[in-house]
């Protein structure tokens, strides 16, 4: 049904021409063979684009009335969170799949490193999964799609920016845990690093079960 409406073909046409522009104008800038600098823009489209891709996954069936036909029957509140965030993240993953071009375009014509490039894809997927979680969670919490979408997008780019201060500091060591854009500097610089994956995981799931919770709470009312 996502694939049946215009948004995944509008978000992927949107991410992937700034991301063509955005990149060649940092290779003509650096005028070098690297795939680094396109994961931190990547990363900043998805947060602006996937709350779009998720915000009709609960919103919409909370507005024409089949979300209550969904928990009349039998199916767990978490069954129906995993398979809406399946379907946006599966949506995601595909609006990236054709970055690769980039990277088979610079392989023809300079000699990159394959780890930062495999790195940065992965942590590309995750961090579209945790966005994911985030567009699902705010979906669940209203019936208003544009209202569902604005909520992902300020609570991502709270995260995306949750950096400052001096890292020594306890505050700025605390947001430079929590900034998804010092998460996935780490996966553009070709380290796959295990607090990263286990952050990225961890708010994933901490959204869904989120999300779990306030659909349940629609069954019981």
């Amino acid at each position: 049904m996502l694939w049946r409406s215009p948004i995944p073909y509008v978000v992927g046409a949107l991410f992937n021409l700034v991301l063509a522009l955005l990149y060649v104008s940092e290779l003509t800038t650096r005028r070098q063979a690297l795939m680094q600098p396109m994961f931190p823009i990547a990363g900043f489209l998805l947060v602006v684009l996937v709350p779009m891709l998720c915000m009709r996954a609960v919103a919409e069936e909370a507005r024409s009335g089949t979300l209550d036909v969904l928990l009349a029957i039998p199916v767990s509140g978490r069954a129906l969170v995993v398979g809406k965030w399946l379907a946006c993240w599966l949506t995601a993953a595909a609006v990236i799949t054709p970055a690769l071009t980039h990277a088979a375009v610079l392989r023809w014509f300079g000699h990159p490193d394959t780890g930062p490039i495999v790195t940065g894809f992965v942590g590309l997927l995750l961090l579209t999964g945790a966005l994911s979680g985030i567009g699902l969670l705010a979906s669940s919490l209203s019936p208003s799609q544009p209202l569902a979408a604005i909520v992902a997008l300020f609570a991502s780019l709270l995260l995306w920016f949750a950096r400052g201060g001096s890292p020594s500091s306890g505050v700025g060591a605390l947001l430079s845990r929590l900034s998804l854009s010092e998460r996935l500097h780490g996966f553009a610089g070709g380290v796959l690093d295990s607090a990263d994956v286990v952050f990225l995981v961890v708010l994933t799931v901490a959204t869904l079960v989120a999300a779990t919770a306030v659909v349940d709470s629609r069954r019981c009312e």
